[in-house]
């Protein structure tokens, strides 16, 4: 179905042609009809003088019927009768030759297609009033019938020609807002995952030079130059994995030469269970306390959906070590539980701090992230505050699962690390 505004183009371009059409015309007519009223003027002859007034009475109703297209149709079509109905009975066909057909034409291009055939069956009962007042004037029907017919024809095609056009200038421009649309989401998901990249890593970097250069213990500043190290290490990996599915040509791999799926976009690097191993391992290099909970089942899950998983978790571990006081005690559970998989990370907030809930709708970018990612599988992401923790909670259906897979019975076993 056309929208208002594809219906108002389609509009717009057949009046600008009607336009065009109805200047030319226009001109031609008052020019013919300038030549009729000097040639009246002229006349001597009383009884030649009295006919051709008559016939240029009739003409000047025609033209005044086709000026009357610049106003309102309507009362175009309403002249046009009245001229038609004195053509009828004074013989005066001239004008009619040109104006009638134009007319037809016109109305069928410019108006309804209701309104344009009630108009022709109009002048389709000219001829019958021809016939009726004046049956010896039958020869001029032989004219004035295949031109009308050629122009109510000739408008149809003209007008399904525009709606042809207008549709397929529509279908373009549908086709330049997906394809814009596509680029501006391929463009936020880059930025996503550039600052689930970046973030995580350079702020566990910052807070390990933090710590070894005020500890002033060389066993402490060795251990977070080893965490360093091997944090950004594992960053140069991310950034040259997302670096090459960026490129058109080649596969993506990684810092160490090994092949990544670049379809999966790197995603069988982020499992979520490898994950709370890693994440919880850096929370307590930090000083956090971590408990963790991982249902080894999610290793079931399609891999587009682990890497979301991860990503939320690395931006909430994040969160952590940015906000977090330093010994505050944290948790990380991974779990099946009924018809959800979740992820919840947890940490124990500052007594200062009081709970509020969080809307993830006008805060950083990472909550944003985070939210659009649960959004892409059909679940759910919430942060706030509950009972003097703030919770960090990313829920899925359980039907992403590969294959069926029964809830376990008892929850997995608590670690603490």
């Amino acid at each position: 179905m056309n929208s208002p505004i594809t219906v108002a183009a389609k509009e717009q371009s057949s009046s600008s042609l009607g336009r065009k059409i109805l200047l030319v015309a226009s001109g031609f007519v008052a020019l013919l009809l300038g030549t009729d009223i000097v040639t009246l003027l002229n006349e001597t002859d009383p009884a030649l003088f009295v006919s051709f007034a008559k016939a240029v009475a009739v003409n000047a109703t025609f033209a005044l019927a086709l000026g009357l297209l610049w106003v309102r149709t309507r009362y175009a079509v309403i002249v046009s009768i009245v001229a038609m109905t004195l053509a009828a009975f004074t013989g005066a066909y001239l004008y009619s030759l040109l104006i009638i057909p134009l007319l037809v034409g016109l109305v069928t291009l410019t108006e309804t297609r209701k309104f344009s055939l009630r108009y022709l069956c109009i002048t389709g009962l000219w001829p019958i009033l021809i016939i009726v007042v004046r049956s010896y004037d039958v020869g001029f029907l032989i004219i004035i019938i295949p031109l009308v017919a050629a122009a109510y024809f000739i408008a149809i095609f003209v007008r399904k020609f525009q709606e042809q056009r207008e549709a397929d200038r529509e279908r373009i421009e549908e086709l330049r807002r997906k394809q814009r649309e596509a680029v501006e989401a391929e463009r936020k998901a880059i930025a996503r995952d550039l600052h689930d990249i970046v973030a995580h890593d350079i702020t566990v970097i910052s807070m390990q030079a933090k710590a070894a250069g005020f500890s002033g213990d060389p066993a402490v500043a060795q251990a977070a130059l080893k965490v360093i190290g091997a944090t950004s290490k594992e960053a140069l990996q991310d950034l040259r994995v997302l670096l090459n599915v960026l490129r058109s040509d080649g596969q993506a791999t990684r810092l160490d030469g090994s092949i990544v799926d670049k379809a999966g976009n790197a995603a069988s690097s982020l499992e979520i269970l490898i994950g709370v191993e890693i994440f919880a391992e850096r929370l307590v290099d930090l000083g956090h306390p971590t408990k963790t909970m991982a249902d080894p089942k999610l290793a079931g899950l399609p891999q587009s959906a682990q890497a979301a998983l991860y990503r939320v978790l690395q931006e909430s571990t994040t969160n952590i070590v940015k906000h977090a006081e330093r010994d505050a005690p944290c948790r990380i559970e991974a779990l099946i539980v009924g018809d959800r998989v979740w992820l919840e990370v947890a940490n124990k907030l500052p007594g200062r701090v009081i709970d509020q809930g969080f809307d993830n709708g006008g805060h950083s970018s990472g909550i944003v992230g985070m939210a659009d990612r649960m959004a892409a599988f059909g679940g759910t992401l919430s942060a706030q505050g509950v009972r003097g923790d703030w919770v960090v909670r990313a829920e899925l259906p359980a039907k992403i699962l590969d294959g069926a897979h029964q809830v376990p019975e008892e929850l997995p076993e608590v670690q603490d690390l």
